[in-house]
Formats: C-alpha cells, structure tokens, sequence
C-alpha cells in the first residue's frame, strides 16, 4: 500500500489532490439514482478513489506497521451499457482479498428461468430483479453490483497509454467501426469501443464477442498501478454507478498494483425460441457447478488471442 501512495503522491504532486473533495464525490456518487452499465471498471474507479482518499492519512504509516487482516472476497455484478443505458455486456466477478478476481462472463441473451424474458433486459426494470436472477441462476450471492456506460473505455484506455490484446485474425467491420490487424496490438480511443462491440462476422457472434471483453479487460487489470489511479478516478466517476451499500473505499483498499484475473464464459447451448425472441437457455445444475469451479480458481486459462 505504501508503494501505491507514494506513486499517487508522484503522479499528483503538481496538482495537490484534496482528500476532501474526493471524499464529497464519492458521497454525491452514492447519492445518485443509478444509471447505465461493465466489466472490471469497478476494480478501476475503487483503487483511484481511493488512493486519492488514503493519501493524506497513511502516508504517516511507515513500512513497519503491522499488516491489515486480509479483506474478505466479494462477489460483484459488471454491467456495461450503451448510450440509451441497454445492458450490454454482464460480468459476474470474484474479487478475492489480496486484489486477484475471476471474471464470468454472462451472455446478455440468456433466459430468466423458463419465461421468455432475457437477462439483459432486467437491470432497466430494476437493478434488484437482475441481481436477483444472476443469483438463482449461478447459486453465488452478489456482493455488489457496479454499471459503466462502454463508451468511457476509450478514455481510460487512454489515461494507461492504451491496452495490449491479441486478435487470431484481423478484424474489420463497418457497423462497429473496428479495423485491426491480426496478432498483438494496443488499442485506444474509438478502436477499444469499436473492438468491444463487434458481433458480426465473428462465429460465435454475441459469444465471441464476450470473449472480446475478457481480452480487454485482462489487458486493462494488467495496467492498473498507482500513478495511474488518482486520474482514473477523475475520468470515470461520472460514467459509473455503484449500488448504494457498497464501501467502495475499504474495497479498494485490497488492489495495490496490476490486477491477476481469469476469464471464463458462462457455457449455453443452441440458441432457441420463445414467444419469437431468440436467446439462450441454461442448464441450472451445470451453470452453479461452473461458476462454482471457477470461483475456486478450478478453470481453464484464457487463450491468448481471440477471433
């Protein structure tokens, strides 16, 4: 922690951060009705809030003081939304004490149980019916729940010099705007929105996309540092909703440089049909199994690159 502090301090000594005025926007924050919805960014927007915050407090802590009890783990709902706040991509993450998280990703398509009602179209309704449906259908509580509009990965991608990802083939696609060559490459600006919101011409479609999602976000934990946090913060607070009973300070507490994850995709079968909408149906001993596997680090490891 001391090393996060002493980064943030260098990364804003010019600019003289005042605690007090972070604090007095994260309260505003939590005072907001909550908005739009993504992936990981609540990892993001919790370590710069608080670096900001702890600076003026622990920097009298010396390398000595006795280590903090290690947090416990929080399960957090991602949602991510676009610009009319429709649910556009949905993460379910396991943030564990010492700052390392898995991340799930659940297709915005599946069905609610055995009704025709699709997933994403719960968080507009009310926040409280999609956590509730994440938790019947995973059999894991949702800690928390955190909404980022997409649009703001451009910018933050930015503020961390781009993000790295590595596409199998390149990418072009005039509805999205992507335009990528194969191989490893680092995006920025309109091409990360563009490269995360990509469906045609990929195989799998919307399942493929996702994967698109857990490459950036890997990418992005991977950059997450203290000199970075504090403007960070400043970039986001106003694309991001948290629900109202989350300490988003003491959360942040636990990440203290770049962030470890694994990247999963929840597992659906042959899309089908239901009052003639199209979405996927899972199965719900197999779908508690996976992601209880993959909460206890049992799962696969990610491939590099993507489609």
């Amino acid at each position: 922690m001391n090393d996060l502090i002493r980064q943030a301090i260098k990364a804003e000594a010019d600019e003289r951060v005042d605690s007090r005025t972070v604090l007095a926007d994260l309260h505003k924050a939590k005072k907001r009705k909550p908005l739009g919805l993504i992936v990981g960014v609540a990892t993001l927007t919790a370590a710069a809030a608080a670096a900001a915050v702890i600076i003026p407090t622990a920097i009298k802590k010396t390398d000595a003081s006795p280590a903090a009890q290690t947090p416990a783990a929080q399960n957090v709902l991602l949602i991510g939304t676009d610009e009319y706040h429709r649910t556009d991509a949905l993460v379910f993450a396991r943030f564990e004490g010492d700052g390392s998280a898995t991340i799930i990703s659940l297709p915005r398509d599946i069905y609610v149980g055995s009704s025709p009602d699709r997933i994403n179209g719960l968080y507009m309704q009310d926040p409280r019916k999609l956590t509730d449906a994440v938790e019947q259908m995973t059999g894991s509580k949702v800690d928390h729940w955190a909404a980022i509009n997409m649009s703001a990965f451009g910018q933050i991608a930015g503020i961390v010099g781009g993000v790295e990802v590595c596409l199998s083939a390149p990418a072009k696609d005039p509805l999205s705007g992507v335009d990528l060559p194969a191989g490893k490459q680092v995006v920025a600006g309109d091409q990360v929105l563009a490269f995360l919101r990509q469906r045609f011409d990929l195989t799998g479609g919307d399942l493929d996309r996702t994967k698109r999602h857990q490459a950036f976000l890997a990418g992005l934990a991977a950059k997450i540092a203290g000199d970075k946090a504090v403007m960070m913060a400043r970039s986001v607070r106003e694309a991001i909703q948290v629900d109202q009973g989350w300490d988003v300070v003491e959360f942040a507490a636990r990440f203290q440089g770049p962030v470890k994850i694994r990247t999963a995709t929840l597992p659906v079968g042959e899309a089908v049909q239901r009052d003639g909408t199209s979405g996927f149906a899972v199965d719900p001993a197999q779908t508690k199994q996976f992601v209880e596997k993959q909460f206890n680090g049992e799962g696969p490891v990610r491939d590099e690159c993507v489609s």
